[in-house]
């Protein structure tokens, strides 16, 4: 992610979450969940959570699986929000660990984690070969990835609902909420160039991973990709 774009992020970071769960239909909730019951199949122990924002997958791992996650994100602001979740969860053993950083240069030994989360943020990397490159580097051998992010539903129907609403609607609603009208016109232009499906499944096995697969929701609207670091 470029200093911009944290910068943007920064910027919306106040109303993000509210943006997400209204924009989304309150679906980012249930895609959230995949990551979550994934990573209780494979008991996961300690979580690597990169692009984490204000933190919603890492409080919602360790709320469920009470488990490590340290979660990791250049945005400032969206750190900050993130720490502060910390007052409306005091009855949790278990609390994440927020540190601003770039998943480019992440600042970990290797063989770090037996799991790593990107949600909703692998769109935004400068260099996404170099961030999968380093998201390998710090896993555990056995360890695994999980991406999450929207993509073009092949259905001919679900792509035409999906166009309508992610470059009329949701910007038109992120610009009044937020009061940012570029953040949310990003947002469609970022998922247009973004590699979806059997590409980036491409990619995550040129960068190492093997067992590579992906599940899509709603219709294609939301892809969870998954891979693994073999023994």
């Amino acid at each position: 992610m470029s200093s911009d774009t944290a910068a943007m992020f920064n910027s919306i970071a106040a109303t993000y979450d509210f943006v997400n769960k209204t924009g989304s239909l309150g679906f980012d909730g249930f895609w959230r969940g995949r990551i979550v019951q994934l990573l209780k199949s494979i008991w996961a122990q300690h979580v690597l959570d990169i692009a984490c924002g204000t933190g919603a997958l890492s409080w919602k791992i360790v709320r469920q699986l009470n488990i490590q996650v340290t979660g990791l994100d250049p945005a400032t602001k969206m750190l900050q929000i993130a720490r502060k979740k910390n007052t409306r969860c005091s009855h949790l053993t278990r609390k994440p660990f927020f540190i601003e950083g770039y998943a480019e240069e992440l600042p970990f030994e290797d063989s770090s984690f037996d799991a790593i989360t990107i949600a909703f943020g692998i769109r935004n990397f400068q260099n996404r070969t170099k961030a999968l490159h380093e998201a390998f580097r710090v896993l555990m051998p056995g360890g695994h990835l999980f991406i999450l992010d929207f993509a073009t539903p092949r259905n001919r129907v679900w792509s035409i609902i999906f166009r309508i609403y992610f470059w009329h609607i949701l910007p038109f609603w992120g610009r009044i909420v937020s009061g940012n009208k570029n953040a949310y016109r990003y947002l469609p232009r970022s998922v247009t160039h973004f590699p979806q499906y059997e590409e980036l499944c491409a990619e995550l096995f040129e960068a190492g991973f093997s067992n590579v697969r992906y599940y899509a929701y709603t219709g294609g609207v939301s892809v969870l990709y998954e891979g693994e670091r073999n023994r």
